[in-house]
C-alpha cells in the first residue's frame, strides 16, 4: 500500500497513448452528504479539431446517472477550432441551475485515496488505505474483450474488498460485468476518491476507445456508497 497526500486537482489532463484525442477530466464536486457526484470532460477531436464538452451527474449509491443530469456540447461543425475549455465553461454555466438543485459544491472535491502514476503499468490488483477512517481496500480489476479493431467490445467491473478499522470485511462487485461497451479497447483506473465522510467511493476510469486515428481517451466513473 502507499500513502497519499490528500490533494486532488480539479483538472487532470492525460497523455495520449496512441494517435487520437485525449479528454481532460474535471472533478465538479460532491453534494454535502456525498450521495451525488458530478464530473466532466472536454477536448478536441483529432484532425478536424472540433471541441466537445460533457458533464455527468451521478447517484453514488445507485452507480448510475441522475435523470436529466447529462449535459453535452459538440463535437459539431460549429465548435470547430473553438477553445475546448471555453466550450466546457459555457456548458458549466448552462448546467449550473441543475447542479445547484443537487447541492453540488465545487469546493467539495473529496480526498484522493489512490492515484495511478503515469509510468505505472495497468494494475489488476490495487491496494490502498483510508487513513482517516482506518479502512483498507483491495480492488481487483476485471475486463473482458471481444472482437478486434473497430468491432472490439470490452466489459469492465471491479471486485472491492473493504476491511474496516474493527476488522469487518465487506466484499462487493462494482460495475456491470455483462455490459460490453462497443469500441472500447481497455480501461484504466486513474484515481479513487472519497467524500468528506469516507462513505462514498468514486473510481475514475480511463476508457481507451478505438477510432480511425488509433485510440482516443474518454472517462467514466464507477461508484458505491457504504
Amino acid at each position: 500500500m502507499r500513502r497519499l497526500a490528500v490533494v486532488f486537482f480539479c483538472v487532470v489532463a492525460m497523455v495520449a497513448v496512441h494517435a487520437g484525442d485525449v479528454s481532460s477530466f474535471v472533478n465538479l464536486g460532491f453534494s454535502p452528504d456525498g450521495s451525488r457526484f458530478v464530473f466532466g470532460q472536454y477536448g478536441s477531436t483529432d484532425q478536424d479539431y472540433r471541441a466537445y464538452a460533457e458533464i455527468f451527474c451521478v447517484d453514488v449509491a445507485k452507480n448510475s446517472f441522475i435523470p436529466g443530469g447529462r449535459f453535452t456540447s459538440g463535437p459539431a461543425p460549429e465548435t470547430a477550432a473553438k477553445d475546448s475549455r471555453g466550450v466546457f465553461a459555457a456548458l458549466q454555466n448552462s448546467s449550473a441551475p441543475f447542479l445547484a438543485k443537487l447541492g453540488i459544491d465545487s469546493s467539495s472535491q473529496g480526498r484522493a485515496l489512490y492515484v495511478q502514476a503515469e509510468d505505472e503499468p495497468k494494475l489488476k490488483n490495487i491496494a490502498f488505505r483510508d487513513f482517516e477512517t482506518g479502512s483498507s481496500y483491495a480492488v481487483t480489476v476485471n475486463t473482458l474483450s471481444e472482437g478486434s479493431g473497430a468491432e472490439v467490445r470490452t466489459a469492465f467491473y471491479l471486485v472491492v474488498e473493504q476491511t474496516s478499522a474493527d476488522g469487518k470485511v465487506c466484499r462487493r462487485t462494482v460495475g456491470l460485468p455483462s455490459l460490453m461497451r462497443a469500441g472500447v479497447r481497455g480501461y484504466l483506473v486513474r484515481r479513487i476518491i472519497t467524500d468528506a465522510s469516507g462513505r462514498s467511493l468514486v473510481f475514475v476510469v480511463e476508457k481507451e476507445i478505438a477510432d480511425q486515428n488509433g485510440s482516443s481517451v474518454r472517462f467514466m466513473v464507477e461508484t458505491f456508497r457504504q
